[in-house]
């Protein structure tokens, strides 16, 4: 993902938003799908963990579960595959699924919270409000629809690989 950091220059942060209005129809599209496409993933994360947690029924993995975050989903399946009781081959595989499933989840969140708004011609978006020294930063990422159609492939096949795992 491209990041980049812009401070605020001028005194008042007005918006126009005539950038995203212009091109709304390539976005919703993608957006829409990455969005239930990661509600799929999310749910094939769900029933693994339980699967794992208790095998006749998934009524006990998802009281486990219940309001947990996608991150603490994710930590809770690496925790469930201790590195000294699994083979090493098993551990690297779940490392690397751990690993995109974290990146999919940092996607995930710039596209639910971008400010579409702030969208420019270039794709950049902002993201997120930082502080810096008494100075007000905007994290801004690249997302395009190509960026989009990019991200859903990927969330598609981590959910394929992640079936296959557990």
């Amino acid at each position: 993902m491209k990041v980049k950091h812009d401070k605020l220059l001028e005194q008042y942060d007005f918006l126009g938003g005539e950038y995203i209005d212009k091109v709304k129809a390539k976005y919703a599209p993608g957006i829409g799908l990455f969005l239930i496409r990661f509600s799929s993933l999310e749910h094939t994360l769900d029933l693994c963990i339980a699967d794992r947690l208790h095998g006749g029924s998934h009524h006990f993995g998802y009281l486990v579960i219940e309001g947990n975050s996608i991150n603490s989903k994710i930590e809770l399946l690496r925790k469930l595959f201790p590195k000294s009781f699994t083979d090493p081959k098993v551990f690297r595989k779940l490392t690397a699924l751990v690993k995109r499933l974290h990146s999919v989840r940092v996607f995930r969140n710039y596209l639910a919270h971008a400010n579409w708004n702030t969208l420019e011609n270039t794709g950049y978006v902002r993201t997120k409000v930082d502080e810096k020294d008494g100075e007000v930063i905007f994290r801004k990422v690249r997302i395009t629809p190509k960026v989009i159609k990019a991200w859903i492939q990927r969330v598609n096949k981590l959910e394929e690989q992640l079936s296959d795992f557990v």
